[in-house]
């Protein structure tokens, strides 16, 4: 379903699913092109999260111009709230298109028109670097709402120019000496999941990913819904190109997994697991090392370490890519 408005120059409409949203994945994914944020914001994962995550009402705003897209706001209301569709489980989001300030207002008010009981907007994971980080002022006084910012983190990423930084990331000494300790005690060998196998590969790695995190309090992937998301995004992923599956074999058996995700020259490290009972191989390090190689094979110039600013990623980073989170309130 849809709900059109008209605005000087721009029509806008109020999608409640995608295909109503930008019929076809070729004009929402055109919007993305230019974005730098992997494959958040892509159709394909933005309906891959709202399949398996969604709740409340689905309010896809689109802005056109003489019939074409020129930017989508992809939220939805819960409880008296517009997030971003992906909040949870997506490093990067943003609005799509860059829609300038006077824009985006006039899309959040045409969703907010649509939530009884309004509460407020949550802006999760968006890049302080983002062109709408500089609007959000502009586009609370608009809507005549309070602007706060809240939790600000990281994700280190390492440059990859050329194959002497590559040299110098995946030849460290530590990774270089536990990966000679495990060649030493059995046979080692890294793979790349074949279709028949990511189910069971998928399986491996959620059990590994549990059996470390658990005994700390961290649910992660744990739950029917982030498991079948996880699945569903690593079957899309595996079809479209936008992600591999690799694994650390180590005498016979899983040592350690990682999932990338690929948008162009920037590959990202999205989900990683090894088995806690090696932990003092580093099994997850040496993988690390073998997935960063091949991601600078393929063409990647950049690789994200994934959300979080842990001491083993910085010591290593060529930069720190922070997002905040932003709140709009009454």
């Amino acid at each position: 379903m849809t709900d059109a408005a008209t605005h000087t120059g721009v029509d806008l409409r109020v999608a409640t699913d995608f295909q109503a949203a930008v019929p076809g994945d070729g004009g929402w994914d055109a919007l993305v092109a230019g974005a730098p944020d992997l494959v958040f914001l892509t159709s394909e994962w933005q309906r891959q999260w709202w399949d398996s995550f969604g709740r409340g009402q689905l309010l896809l705003v689109v802005a056109e111009r003489r019939g074409e897209a020129v930017a989508i706001a992809p939220l939805y209301a819960d409880e008296g709230m517009l997030f971003l569709v992906g909040s949870g489980g997506s490093d990067y989001l943003d609005f799509i298109g860059a829609p300038d300030a006077e824009l985006l207002g006039m899309m959040l008010e045409q969703a907010r028109r649509r939530v009884d009981d309004f509460a407020g907007i949550g802006l999760y994971h968006l890049p302080v670097e983002s062109s709408t980080t500089p609007l959000l002022p502009d586009v609370a006084a608009r809507l005549g709402l309070e602007l706060h910012r809240e939790d600000t983190i990281g994700g280190p990423y390492i440059e990859l120019p050329d194959a002497d930084a590559v040299t110098r990331f995946c030849g460290r000494r530590k990774v270089r000496k536990e990966e000679a300790r495990m060649r030493r005690a059995g046979a080692l060998r890294v793979r790349s999941a074949s279709g028949a196998e990511l189910d069971e590969w998928v399986d491996l790695l959620l059990a590994q990913h549990s059996a470390r995190w658990r005994p700390l309090g961290v649910k992660g992937f744990e739950g029917e819904d982030a498991s079948a998301f996880c699945r569903a995004i690593v079957h899309a992923g595996h079809r479209g190109g936008w992600l591999r599956f690799t694994m650390l074999e180590w005498r016979g058996a899983p040592a350690a997994f990682e999932i990338t995700l690929i948008r162009g020259s920037r590959h990202l490290s999205y989900l990683v697991s090894r088995d806690p009972a090696i932990r003092s191989y580093s099994p997850g390090k040496v993988l690390e090392a073998h997935v960063v190689r091949e991601a600078f094979e393929a063409g990647a110039r950049c690789f994200d370490l994934g959300m979080g600013e842990e001491q083993h990623k910085l010591h290593s980073a060529s930069g720190v890519r922070s997002v905040a989170n932003w709140f709009l309130y009454p």
